[in-house]
């Protein structure tokens, strides 16, 4: 396939190998453009949403996004689909680019190169990259490039600021390799778009130093402090205004000028992957703030991003880079700092004539006149002594700024912390992927290693170290046994470079530097909380260290501690913490070592039991939300209580008490899996736990065969004897029975729940009632549907269940569609508003809520919505893959390609439908039928009722809908007198009028006005 090439610098352009696409309309570029910036990466659809509709989004976006990726789609495939150019992908939607085609992304990549050559020492390379990068971006640097800024204004920005950086880099590049006048060149024409720029006022002197030509030199300053006062109101900084001094005193301004690295920070010899906003973080509050620390756990890539920050300050060479790894006494790091700044003397560590004192002193004294950044790494094991040295220099020292890494903070006035948190998945990937290839040339992301590599990065938490080590393995594991070896992530990852520090050279070094500092009692913590993979609270941590040394009292400061110490993070939003993956798992292990985890593990089986018990009866009241939001937090540490107490208990009592939350938020595999594990006995709790079973796992859709249905519906017959007979059993639990019998056959369900529709408990009779209307509307009764539709939301809204309201109203929008179209919409707005907070719907109600939308959209005639709403439709029955589902959709379908006149498009739809079920086939017979009048094929219309009421067996509403097939077919053959009569018949199964059917509508029209008044059947 020849591969798709896109410009965005300059003139917008996109082709495919020799030929030009033409991209027409706003929208279509803006997709294609943020597309483009990915790539080859999937999009998130809230951020294409954002870009293509920044003010005025449409209203269902995710439908209107769909279309324009079709629209996209037809664009850059004009003679017909080329492979996948563009289309979904895990996490959003995805162009089919190589970054390398896409002009911006290949001048970030040359700029990027250019840089990392410069600093490594490489000025030819480094020109060669950077030369091609400049003339790539154009004679504008610093311009934002006009159709980014449009759907992507922070990387319009970024990248305008990249173009000025690649060309003071190319001048530096071109001034190291001696060419001074050709960096003046690049030089004078960016001062003249940036007068204010130091950093390329700074090459520019030195440059026309080189040549002898110092006023001129003089001159940049002049006008650069000139344009500073001018426009920001400040002077030129230090490290500037001592070069002009130089310059003021040599007469002799010929001498070669030589720019290197940054003496003491060490070279890189991996690149450098994601952080993009760490660093941009890190840069900016230097800008502000004099005390800056990176804090993380290990591995997490803190002194990483602390020296590529310094690499980046201007000018560079003011960093002064200082490990305190290697030492061990607290006394001694003013020393090192010392060492640091290469003022190490022969009696610096001769403590006989010299004290720590005499060390800060000298330091506070070489550091009082400079201005400096003084990079201080791993400070975390001698955390005291780094705090106070640190806030002795920053008060002595004016022109002293530091930058410093540790797993905690320093806890001084003025400190500005930046938080590392694990790489993102994409980024985590990528560093994957470069560390792999550097070990096994040829290793690649595809198809085939792309859910091992997610696996990978997502079991190691995104820690860079971590994923460097695991790479590594790759030169004696395959990448299935790399990912299948991380359950014993310690030993799998228990070498790696000789070269490291020793902290550094296996994963569990590196969580055991941490684990080391810590106090007895915040190790007793972090080591009991590391049993709950869903986060922690201070109650939760209490519940784990029942029967140790710690004070329940203390619990909240010891989780403040472990956060200092980067071994938890606090999620702001909610006040809960929560423990990286690795670092549990470490956790865990120390327990397993000392013999305590199955204690612990019981500990928390039995507080989160409690914890369900005591919020599930809200469910079901007017503290639902609460009790809902309360579940969902804890429901992985609820998991793996249902996981212990199945391994050395009964998981029954729990799994019961879990059953209404699985209900509400459509958890049904979950339900099935849990249920499924309860021991079954001959008690009431375990007949209940079994019905539950069997009710879920019709609701989740599972694929069961043909044979197991029918032992399942076999059980439920029995289980529906057994529940019925059984007295006292919980109000929720009551119901079970009769619903039971409900899907066996309704009518025999009616009396069981008649009576308990007479309850005095009024949960309970709501919810008998909200069945009686389903089994009446399913017998052709409205009246009595309406009846009990109402006494179900009068007896959900005196119980003060919303959750429950709003599942009664998408019945009551079915009955009041034939009448009542507002009132219909009107339900169904309110019960998706009702449920606010309360999570997503199943997705099976989900999809019965789309099919009511669109049958409402076209009774309204607003085939445009109905259109979007398919299309959305159609996407979650994808995910459903339930074949019904996706019949019925296809059946909703057709019916708006007929309304818009695609009849081939309808004929597809109607003929590839696939229903497995009686009542879906009588839907599409139906549909077929009306398609066949359409095309005036009455024969095959014929074909198509026959079929259909064949099909249609017990379901009025059903049966009602053919009768009206049949209706419009007798109108077709002329026999008016005997279509009137099915009308009337439609009515009667129905149990009334529908008036805003569109074909009832018109056939009844139609009939009226060629039947004589007094042989008129219809009403």
């Amino acid at each position: 396939m020849e591969r798709l090439g896109v410009t965005l610098l300059g003139a917008f352009r996109v082709s495919r190998g020799d030929s030009v696409l033409p991209i027409a309309g706003a929208r279509l570029r803006a997709l294609l453009v943020r597309l483009a910036l990915a790539g080859g990466h999937p999009v998130d659809p809230a951020v294409l949403v954002d870009a293509i509709w920044p003010q005025d989004p449409p209203a269902v976006p995710t439908a209107a996004l769909h279309n324009l990726v079709s629209r996209l789609r037809r664009a850059l495939t004009p003679t017909g689909p080329v492979g996948d150019l563009i289309g979904p992908a895990p996490g959003g939607y995805r162009l089919a680019v190589d970054p390398a085609d896409v002009d911006v992304l290949r001048f970030e990549a040359l700029t990027a190169a250019g840089r990392e050559r410069l600093r490594a020492g490489d000025p030819q390379a480094a020109r060669a990259a950077l030369d091609e990068a400049v003339t790539r971006w154009g004679d504008r640097p610093g311009a934002e490039p006009a159709i980014i800024a449009a759907v992507a204004p922070a990387v319009a920005t970024r990248l305008a600021a990249l173009s000025v950086d690649a060309v003071t880099d190319l001048a530096e590049a071109e001034l190291t390799l001696g060419r001074p006048d050709t960096a003046e060149t690049h030089l004078t024409r960016l001062l003249t778009e940036h007068p204010g720029h130091e950093g390329a006022a700074a090459l520019l002197m030195d440059a026309l130093a080189v040549q002898g030509r110092q006023p001129e030199a003089l001159a940049v300053y002049d006008r650069l402090r000139t344009a500073l006062a001018d426009r920001l109101g400040v002077d030129p900084g230090t490290a500037l205004r001592e070069r002009h001094v130089r310059l003021l005193r040599t007469p002799d301004s010929g001498a070669t000028v030589h720019r290197t690295r940054p003496p003491g920070l060490p070279a890189p010899t991996t690149g450098f992957i994601g952080r993009a906003d760490d660093l941009t973080r890190v840069g900016t509050r230097l800008t502000s703030a004099r005390l800056v620390t990176v804090i993380g756990p290990g591995g997490a890539g803190k002194t990483r991003l602390a020296l590529e920050a310094a690499r980046r300050l201007e000018p560079a060479d003011r960093v002064r880079f200082v490990d305190l790894a290697p030492v061990t006494e607290p006394a001694k790091v003013a020393a090192a700092v010392l060492a640091g700044l290469g003022l190490r003397t022969g009696r610096m560590f001769d403590a006989r004539n010299h004290g720590p004192d005499d060390d800060r002193d000298r330091l506070a004294a070489e550091l009082a006149d400079r201005d400096t950044v003084l990079l201080l790494d791993n400070c975390e094991h001698l955390i005291d002594a780094v705090a106070h040295l640190t806030t002795v220099l920053l008060t002595r020292c004016r022109g002293l700024r530091v930058l410093a890494t540790s797993r905690e903070p320093l806890a001084i006035d003025g400190e500005t912390l930046v938080p590392l948190t694990p790489l993102t998945l994409p980024d985590a990937i990528r560093l994957f992927l470069e560390r792999a290839i550097a070990v096994r040339p040829g290793f690649r992301l595809d198809q085939s290693t792309e859910p091992d590599v997610v696996r990978v990065v997502t079991a190691l938490d995104g820690l860079p170290l971590a994923l460097e080590l695991a790479a590594a393995r790759l030169r004696t594991l395959s990448l299935p046994a790399l990912a299948d070896g991380l359950s014993d992530r310690f030993q799998l990852l228990s070498t790696g470079s000789r070269t490291a520090p020793h902290r550094h050279r296996t994963l569990r070094a590196v969580i055991a530097w941490s684990w080391d500092l810590l106090h007895d009692h915040e190790r007793t913590v972090a080591e009991r909380i590391a049993v709950l993979p869903g986060g922690v609270t201070a109650a939760s941590a209490a519940a784990v260290c029942v029967g140790t040394t710690v004070p329940a009292t203390e619990i909240r400061d010891l989780l403040a501690a472990l956060v200092d110490r980067s071994l938890l993070q606090l999620i702001p939003e909610t006040g809960r913490y929560r423990m990286l993956e690795t670092i549990r798992e470490y956790g865990a292990d120390r327990l397993r070592t000392t013999g305590d985890l199955d204690t612990v593990l019981d500990l928390a089986a039995a507080h989160f039991t409690a914890f369900v018990a005591g919020h599930e009866p809200h469910l079901r009241g007017p503290g639902q939300l609460t009790a809902m939001t309360g579940i969902r937090a804890e429901y992985d540490n609820t998991l793996a209580a249902l996981q212990r107490l199945s391994t050395v208990g009964d998981p029954t009592d729990l799994a019961l008490t879990l059953s209404w939350y699985w209900q509400m938020s459509g958890r049904h595999p979950d339900a099935v899996h849990w249920l499924g594990r309860a021991p079954i006995a001959a008690t009431s709790a375990s007949d209940c736990a079994r019905a539950l079973y069997l009710l879920n796992r019709a609701a989740a859709q599972s694929g069961i065969s043909a044979g197991e249905a029918e032992r399942d519906r076999a059980e439920m017959r029995e289980l529906a004897g057994r529940l019925l007979a059984t007295p006292n059993l919980p109000g929720h639990h009551r119901v079970l029975g009769p619903i039971l019998l409900f899907l066996q056959d309704e009518r025999t369900a009616v009396d069981s729940f008649e009576r308990l529709a007479a309850t005095d408990d009024t949960w309970t009779a709501a919810l008998a009632d909200m069945f009686l209307a389903e089994i009446a509307e399913n017998t052709g009764a409205l009246d009595r549907m309406h009846a009990h539709v109402e006494a179900a939301l009068i007896g959900f809204e005196q119980s003060g269940d919303r959750w429950a309201r709003a599942a009664v109203l998408p019945i009551r929008a079915r009955l009041r569609r034939y009448t009542d179209l507002d009132g219909a919409v009107a339900d169904l707005h309110e019960a998706r508003t009702s449920t606010t907070g309360f999570g997503p719907p199943a997705l099976g109600d989900r999809l019965h809520h789309d099919l009511l939308w669109i049958d409402l959209h076209l009774r309204r005639g607003d085939t445009e919505q109905a259109a979007a709403t398919i299309v959305a439709a159609r996407e979650r029955a994808r995910r459903a893959a339930d074949p019904e589902i996706a019949a019925l959709v296809d059946a909703h379908d057709a019916l708006v390609q007929m309304r818009l006149g695609n009849l081939d498009r309808a004929r597809r739809l109607v003929d590839d439908a696939a229903p497995a079920t009686e009542r879906g086939r009588a839907l599409i017979g139906v549909t077929r039928v009306s398609l066949c009048l359409l095309l005036s094929e009455t024969a095959d219309a014929e074909k198509a009722l026959r079929g259909a009421r064949v099909s249609a067996t017990g379901d009025r509403p059903i049966l009602a809908a053919v009768t009206v097939s049949a209706a419009e077919l007798a109108e077709a053959h002329g026999r008016h007198h005997e279509s009137a009569g099915l009308l009337a018949d439609a009515d009667r199964l129905r149990g009334g009028p529908d008036r805003t059917d569109p074909r009832v509508v018109g056939l009844t029209r139609r009939l009226r006005a060629v039947l004589t008044e007094d042989e008129t059947a219809v009403g």
